[in-house]
């Protein structure tokens, strides 16, 4: 096996995870935290869709295995997942930190090359990580890195072969001040590293992109065909499920926010 496809996550669990989606809305914790499950388990779903051998689950905190777990075996049972996989706890005081921490256990295991990506875009075609697999395996020899851009300057997916050192990330504090895209391009003219970018898609951190979400999934509902979406399932039904709709504010050029029926 040479490629591993490694989703770096928080196991959804209310407070911990997508706090920021309740922040002057009508979410709850809980709330939040199962619009995360329902993420992470679309995004393990496109992962095993892709071309990668196997499937890495960077993880935090330790004491939630057994809710990583659970989650796992619906999407396997439930027919989405057909891939192996391996969890792999984060380490370190800082995001910089867990994710090389986490980087450096996926090559142990004798990856080539990986492809890391959040757990925050349940529609992303997989087609986009087999672009980025192509691309690693095709220039190996070159030292390449993938870089998807998403909005605000910020990264959604990380393609890297072993030529990349995972003390970098700390070293050039790179999910630090939220200038990602800005840091990547300078590590990559540092070392002489051959960068190839992907296209844009937008995560969801915040109400803004929920608003884009329960637009997404509405018109991919009703589509025949998708060019460049995945369809995510489980998102889509726990925005069923929560009854989760789009107000528009008075007076506000493109002014929406999220609402729920049970709130009227």
């Amino acid at each position: 096996m040479d490629s591993a496809l490694v989703i770096f996550t928080k196991v959804p669990i209310p407070g911990l995870v997508k706090t920021r989606l309740t922040q002057n809305t009508c979410l709850t914790e809980l709330d939040s935290a199962k619009i995360a499950e329902a993420m992470l388990k679309d995004t393990i779903s496109l992962a095993s869709n892709s071309d990668a051998d196997r499937i890495q689950i960077g993880y935090f905190p330790e004491e939630s295995l057994r809710k990583l777990n659970e989650i796992i075996d619906c999407v396997r049972a439930e027919g989405y997942l057909n891939k192996p996989i391996d969890l792999i706890l984060q380490y370190g005081s800082n995001f910089d930190q867990r994710f090389g921490s986490v980087v450096k256990e996926s090559f142990k295991k004798n990856m080539k090359y990986i492809v890391v990506l959040g757990a925050d875009l349940p529609f992303l075609d997989p087609e986009i990580i087999n672009k980025a697999l192509e691309n690693l395996a095709n220039k190996i020899d070159e030292k390449p890195i993938i870089i998807g851009p998403s909005s605000g300057g910020g990264i959604y997916l990380i393609g890297i072969t072993k030529k990349f050192d995972p003390s970098w990330f700390s070293d050039y504090k790179l999910f630090s001040g939220g200038l990602e895209l800005s840091k990547f391009a300078t590590i990559c003219r540092d070392n002489n590293l051959f960068l190839i970018s992907l296209p844009p898609y937008g995560d969801i951190d915040i109400e803004e992109d929920l608003v884009s979400l329960i637009s997404y999934v509405k018109i991919l509902k009703n589509s025949e065909k998708t060019i460049g979406f995945y369809f995510p399932h489980y998102t889509a039904k726990i925005i069923e499920e929560l009854e989760l709709y789009i107000i528009e504010e008075q007076d506000q050029t493109r002014g929406r926010k999220i609402a729920k029926k049970d709130d009227k």
